[in-house]
């Protein structure tokens, strides 16, 4: 603001020098005025899927089909990407030979041990035969408990070489090529839903009670100046992390054809602001030595009063320094102005 300063006062006599015999000259003048300036806070954020899924293998193997591209659109349940790892497949054979061997040898089992019984009871064989079946029927139970859930991994596992789409979207983001190795975990696909989108913006920790889950706001988009969409505040950070850091407040936006991941909109927020003083732009004198100065006239003298630049309100600027609302201040020839100069106010 200061250098907004120096360009408008031009460069003068020094205006230390004294003037009390110096010939009158005819300036404008404008009075100081206070005014309750507009405080207008923009916070900005980008718009993004509610629904947002980074697809990864749980094992690793051969990227061999890849469905999806930048920009596909994807069903839900849908292969979006598969891979090949050669002792996937011959696990589950292995497992279920393996729950095939066991079923039958239990089914031999259970006829043994009804016939154990049949003999038990009539006294044929010992209680020690029984139980000695019997015993080996419960092991070869277990084993199959076992082999099932071995069966029941190697089938997951299997499963797990395809990538399957969560929800109905689009792809934005590819990661490896057809023939390439994937390990366990890598990202692969990513996919959003376009359905709902939202936005998270950070708040000032001094603001964020303004907010509250349920809240409607208004936001601007940028892109197209005058054009708002709504929103509804989902929910609210607990915490900025430390002290003077902003807290995260996400809201959901309405549905809008206009709309889609990636826009820049913008919150307007307005603020209170304590009662400031204004003068003409005009009156600010800077002659190159970074203090901004006014004339002030004062029984028909002029005397310079240092100010500190502030926000521009069109013609007018914010000032602080020793002035007093109803101070007249020179809005014209101030470059050959000098301290104590007598002045005549023209209408």
């Amino acid at each position: 603001m200061l250098a907004v300063a120096a360009l408008i006062s031009g460069c003068g006599q020094d205006p230390e020098a004294g003037g009390s015999d110096a010939e009158a000259r005819s300036v404008r003048v404008a009075s100081v005025q206070i005014a309750q300036g507009a405080r207008e806070l923009r916070i900005s954020g980008i718009t993004r899927a509610t629904r947002r899924a980074t697809l990864a293998f749980l094992v690793s193997g051969t990227l061999t089909e890849r469905a999806a591209d930048l920009g596909t659109a994807v069903k839900a349940d849908a292969v979006v990407a598969r891979l090949y790892n050669p002792s996937l497949e011959p696990a589950v054979s292995a497992g279920e030979a393996r729950m095939r061997e066991l079923d039958a040898r239990l089914e031999q089992l259970e006829r043994d041990q009804r016939r154990a019984a049949d003999l038990r009871e009539r006294a044929l064989i010992s209680q020690e035969d029984l139980e000695r079946v019997e015993t080996n029927l419960s092991a070869t139970r277990a084993a199959r408990d076992l082999a099932r859930a071995d069966l029941a991994e190697a089938r997951n596992r299997l499963r797990q070489s395809r990538l399957v789409a969560p929800f109905d979207g689009s792809v934005t983001d590819v990661r490896y090529e057809i023939g390439e190795y994937v390990a366990a975990g890598q990202p692969v696909v990513q996919l959003i839903a376009l359905d709902q989108l939202e936005v998270e913006l950070a708040i000032p920790e001094t603001l964020i009670d303004r907010f509250e889950p349920g809240q409607t706001v208004a936001l601007d988009l940028t892109f197209l100046p005058g054009r708002q969409v709504q929103g509804r505040v989902v929910r609210t950070g607990d915490s900025g992390g430390q002290a003077g850091r902003l807290f995260p407040v996400e809201i959901a936006l309405e549905p809008a054809e206009i709309l889609r991941p990636g826009l820049t909109v913008e919150l307007v927020l307005s603020l209170p602001s304590t009662p400031a003083r204004f003068v003409p732009l005009a009156a600010i004198l800077d002659p190159g030595t970074g203090r901004p100065r006014v004339f002030r006239v004062v029984d028909g003298r002029v005397e310079p009063v240092f100010v500190t630049v502030g926000r521009l309100f069109g013609d007018k600027v914010e000032v602080t320094g020793e002035l007093a609302e109803g101070d007249l201040v020179v809005v014209t020839g101030l470059s050959a102005l000098t301290p104590d100069q007598p002045v005549e106010i023209l209408e």
